[in-house]
């Protein structure tokens, strides 16, 4: 009596391959799945962390804001001549009349590598990219134009500046002429990605 051979039938061997191509195809999808939210997450990382850079560039220019006692002709405050007027603070704020209300910041600053020099920085909304315009530092005024600027951050639907006065708390721009120092600036920016608008905002103290 012949011995039953064990095996396979042709049935089993495809049903089989069916369940491991089904397999397949879902670990596939599975994966694609996740390397996609990678790349979303390490963008949106990215994005985050260029806007962050930018507001921390804004801070350091203010930071370094030249005394507010500058003249007309940029000489510190000690050596001002009899009758010669008094230039407005080293900071000025300019707005848009627009319904965004977008703001130029433009900031007399020390160069880091010449402290006894002065350099005009602008930050300025050109459509939807901020720009930095820095100009060459110089120790007396006229100081150099701060030119064209270079792009910072793209996307940029809105940037806008509001000042922290003492007793008042926030006040938006129109900023008064005269009154009580400003102690405080807020810098926000508003960002359109692919996905949502997204806000940044950023509070300097003015030392």
């Amino acid at each position: 009596m012949k011995r039953a051979q064990a095996g396979f039938t042709l049935i089993e061997v495809l049903v089989a391959i069916a369940l491991m191509s089904v397999v397949a195809i879902i670990s596939w999808r599975g994966l694609e799945n996740v390397s996609a939210l990678q790349r979303r997450l390490a963008s949106d990382a990215d994005e985050v962390e260029s806007t962050i850079r930018m507001l921390g560039q804004i801070e350091r220019d203010l930071a370094m804001r030249a005394p507010d006692t500058l003249l007309d002709d940029g000489v510190p405050s000690n050596a001002k001549r009899p009758g010669a007027p008094t230039l407005p603070q080293s900071l000025r704020i300019t707005f848009k009349e627009a319904a965004d209300a977008s703001a130029t910041l433009e900031i007399i600053r020390s160069d880091a590598g010449d402290p006894a020099a002065w350099q005009r920085v602008v930050w300025f909304l050109d459509g939807a990219i901020l720009r930095r315009a820095a100009g060459k530092s110089a120790r007396q005024y006229p100081l150099p134009p701060a030119g064209d600027g270079a792009a910072i951050l793209d996307g940029i639907t809105r940037f806008a500046i509001r000042a922290w006065a003492p007793g008042q708390g926030w006040v938006n721009p129109p900023f008064p002429a005269t009154g009580t120092a400003f102690t405080g600036l807020e810098i926000s920016a508003e960002r359109r990605t692919a996905a949502r608008l997204e806000r940044y905002r950023r509070v300097v103290v003015l030392e």
